[in-house]
């Protein structure tokens, strides 16, 4: 069961990584090409908020359908894998910058459209508690598989028409890979992984919650943007952006780790990095190399980045069905509106820095307040349950008389792993572990785990 769990991980880590990959090597390539075709700020506008606006419409139109036909949403990615490979051709060969903006903003759409599928897959094919790795650890293969493109005759990839192929060899890989963890998803009991680790409000309360999580969201991405655009003007000075999206690979790997651990920790993490766009904006003029700005930015971007995807991916396990699924992808549909709209105020207010400081403050004190209502919904019931049932554990071990080691053992069998997976846990052997089994059975009056388990339940409701 273990190793079976293992591999539905790797197989959505899969998916994502062959997906993002795909797109983002697609949107590089089509970034290039209209920077050569238009000056910043033209290119910008196009690329940074035309196109995201375009990715979030994609990732919209999935969850709509997703609502009503959840059976044609998940076949429709095969057609959206096709489209995105139509499109992307006259994106990056046409001469004409109207055309390639054209065709670019409908191969962004469908690069929205191949997120929101991901994403479902990433909602319904990881445990919650490993979901946000999963995310992190696709992702960051998928940015570094782009930076070695990148190093390969000076990235020069990027710029000819060899990139179709190479994008048409990942469109392969992606319906390979998406075939293989549908059928692994079959072998499932449907809806088994649909179970998050957050506490959801129920009825009434939803509604308010969800704006206020959207909300959330939008406006962490506004200020996150603000603070630093990506400018083109910077690529065309000699920053790698292959280079430094490795530092948003570490920042996801991170930021998986530390969410996976626990939300709540993770949450924190992501607010304490919208600091980063006031720093980006107090030295800003300051003789600090560019490229110090890039690598800090996007580092800092991949807390976020994980933390609005696997709120929402977490929101649309909290329904404990399918009636939720179609929110999965919100966190990257919200993210990439307010994305747009930060790239929009940087391009607004390039003159007026001033201007620029006293908005993202305000919108960041803004966020700062949503973010405490979010958490009072979200992290703080699940905070005083988990005391609660420390404890409960506590006094059941100590009315018992357990040693340290038979707390252990018996944290295990609560969690209803086999003698097996508890020696591995311990590095034991499976003889010790029966014996402090056994023990556990003796000082607890219960003749088999099926009682130990009963005898804990009853403990809650003394």
């Amino acid at each position: 069961m273990r190793v079976f769990t293992q591999r539905i991980h790797l197989l959505s880590a899969g998916t994502i990584g062959i997906c993002f990959l795909l797109t983002s090597t697609a949107y590089l390539a089509w970034t290039y090409h209209i920077m050569d075709l238009a000056q910043a700020p033209l290119s910008d506008a196009v690329t940074l908020i035309v196109g995201y606006l375009f990715q979030a419409a994609g990732a919209g139109l999935f969850s709509l359908m997703m609502r009503h036909r959840e059976d044609l949403a998940k076949a429709s990615v095969y057609a959206a894998l096709g489209l995105h490979m139509l499109f992307l051709a006259p994106s990056v060969l046409s001469g004409s910058f109207v055309q390639a903006a054209a065709f670019g903003c409908a191969m962004n759409l469908f690069c929205g459209w191949i997120a929101g599928y991901y994403l479902y897959r990433l909602t319904c094919g990881a445990a919650a508690s490993r979901s946000a790795m999963t995310l992190g650890v696709g992702y960051s293969a998928a940015i570094v598989m782009s930076w070695i493109l990148s190093v390969i005759k000076g990235g020069a990839v990027y710029y000819s028409g060899r990139i179709l192929i190479i994008c048409l060899i990942f469109t392969i890989f992606a319906v390979l890979v998406i075939r293989a963890d549908e059928k692994q998803k079959d072998e499932e009991k449907e809806g088994a992984n649909l179970s998050g680790n957050i506490s959801i409000p129920k009825e009434t309360d939803f509604r308010k919650f969800l704006l206020l999580a959207g909300t959330l969201v939008l406006v962490f991405s506004i200020v996150n943007s603000g603070g630093f655009g990506f400018p083109s003007g910077d690529v065309e000075n000699g920053i790698s952006v292959e280079f430094s999206r490795l530092f948003y690979a570490a920042g996801l790997l991170l930021a998986g780790l530390v969410n996976d651990r626990n939300r709540r920790h993770g949450a924190i993490c992501a607010v304490i990095a919208l600091v980063i766009p006031f720093l980006m904006l107090a030295i800003r003029g300051e003789p600090v190399s560019m490229m110090i700005f890039w690598m800090l930015s996007y580092f800092t971007f991949g807390f976020y980045s994980i933390y609005r995807m696997i709120l929402f991916s977490d929101i649309a396990r909290g329904g404990g069905g399918k009636s939720l699924l179609s929110l999965c992808g919100f966190g990257l549909l919200l993210g990439r509106i307010g994305d747009a709209i930060g790239e929009a105020f940087c391009l607004m207010l390039s003159g007026h820095f001033l201007a620029l400081i006293v908005m993202t403050a305000v919108l960041f004190m803004a966020a700062i307040l949503l973010f405490f209502r979010v958490y009072q919904y979200l992290y703080q019931p699940e905070a005083k349950r988990q005391r609660s049932e420390r404890e409960i554990f506590n006094h059941f071990s100590a009315r018992h008389d357990l040693s340290a080691r038979e707390r252990e053992v018996l944290r295990f069998l609560l969690a209803e792993k086999t003698n097996q997976e508890i020696a591995e846990e311990l590095s034991i052997s499976e003889g010790t572990v029966k014996y402090h089994i056994h023990n556990l059975l003796q000082k607890t009056s219960c003749r088999n785990r099926l009682e130990l388990l009963s005898a804990f339940a009853a403990e809650q409701d003394i």
